[in-house]
């Protein structure tokens, strides 16, 4: 079973490229991802201090377009942000 780090996982997403939504929410973080300046994927976080397990790990997963495996990496860094540009790519999801 995974867990992560929110704050880590919020650190190393905006480290890939995510930014900051401007749609705000009491419980949840909003990060959007974009390509040449065209919006590309949006994915929530909590608020909360808690570890996410991997429930929401799956839900953020399928949020940024990519597998479990993927997404933990994405989250913890072994993927880079060049990787993940290229798995979208590859997705057909960047035209």
């Amino acid at each position: 079973m995974s867990v992560l780090d929110p704050k880590k996982i919020y650190m190393n997403l905006k480290k890939k490229g995510f930014i900051d939504s401007t749609a705000k929410s009491i419980d949840h973080k909003r990060l959007e991802f974009y390509y040449n300046e065209k919006f590309v994927l949006s994915t929530k976080l909590s608020h909360g201090k808690k570890d996410i397990e991997n429930y929401l790990i799956k839900q953020m997963s399928f949020q940024c377009k990519l597998d479990k495996n993927d997404f933990i990496d994405l989250a913890k860094c072994p993927l880079s942000k060049d990787d993940f540009i290229q798995i979208l790519d590859q997705k057909g999801l960047l035209d």
